[in-house]
């Protein structure tokens, strides 16, 4: 155990983010315990600003491919590290985290000292009005397969604890990608939202435990990460989740959930039409080209 590596590189996936790291950057470098480096794919490099940070630890942005999604970034980066040979520990971070404690990675370095080496540890996530975001759960039976996730009640009963569940989000999750099973791969073909689920659930089946970490919380800025269009948004969203469908839920829940979200749109279509049609176009988009 005493041969292991604690220490922490974090990983930021950037789309137009440019504000949104700013404010990550400051609260980074108010910590009494920086990290290893910060590592920052940027997926908007012909159409933003160059990323000019100054923080007082290293700081490394890697140009992504110009509109890619968030896993991508991730696969990216984590390639980069695996080749530089990095065996610590990587704080994935959404552009719109606030760290709202100067204690924060002091407090994380200890907490992972007691983790099992292969595991997915996921943190508290508190909204911009102090609620407590549903960002890790459980997987269950049927077609509401996402109702059970952590809650207030979760975090009192388990506050100095790990908690075992099914997925945790990946706006704040951390591994150890030299101590997994396999090399840690995103799922490409997901191009925005549940690609951690989907990562979580994977890796889990390769006996990887994915843990709930209620002790280490930060602040999240909802949809203040990236600028993307709201029918984009709903557009690759639509065509995510019905790919998540096609690999890990039954046949049956896929076509229910499918046929009520065309329903929906359908019934939408005359009062918003873009955001209707955005939905058929990745419905469409996620039958056309399915995972397996």
């Amino acid at each position: 155990m005493s041969s292991r590596n604690y220490g922490l590189v974090i990983v930021t996936i950037a789309y137009h983010s440019s504000h949104a790291l700013e404010l990550l950057s400051r609260d980074l470098s108010c910590q009494n315990e920086h990290p290893t480096r910060w590592v920052i794919v940027n997926n908007s490099p012909n159409s933003s600003e160059p990323i000019q940070l100054h923080t007082p630890f290293p700081t490394l942005v890697i140009a992504g491919e110009e509109g890619s999604g968030f896993a991508e970034g991730c696969n990216l980066a984590l390639d980069y590290l695996l080749n530089d040979l990095w065996d610590g520990w990587v704080w994935l971070l959404n552009p719109d985290i606030t760290l709202q404690k100067s204690t924060i990675l002091n407090s994380l370095r200890i907490s992972l000292a007691s983790c099992p080496e292969n595991v997915l540890v996921g943190t508290a996530v508190f909204d911009c009005i102090g609620n407590l975001e549903k960002s890790a759960g459980w997987i269950d039976p049927g077609l509401d397969f996402r109702r059970r996730r952590i809650n207030h009640e979760s975090l009192s009963t388990y506050k100095n604890q790990l908690l075992p569940l099914d997925w945790v989000s990946g706006c704040s999750m951390l591994l150890s990608p030299g101590c997994l099973l396999e090399k840690p791969r995103f799922e490409e073909s997901l191009p925005l939202y549940y690609e951690d689920m989907d990562f979580c659930i994977r890796l889990a089946r390769k006996n990887s435990k994915v843990l709930w970490m209620p002790s280490i919380s930060v602040g999240h800025q909802n949809g203040q990460g990236s600028l993307t269009s709201p029918n984009r948004r709903l557009r690759l969203s639509s065509c995510s989740y019905i790919r998540f469908l096609q690999r890990h839920r039954p046949g049956i829940v896929l076509i229910l959930r499918t046929f009520r979200i065309l329903i929906l749109a359908l019934v939408r279509l005359p009062v918003t039409p873009a955001r209707s049609i955005s939905v058929f176009h990745g419905c469409f988009q996620a039958f056309l080209n399915p995972l397996d």
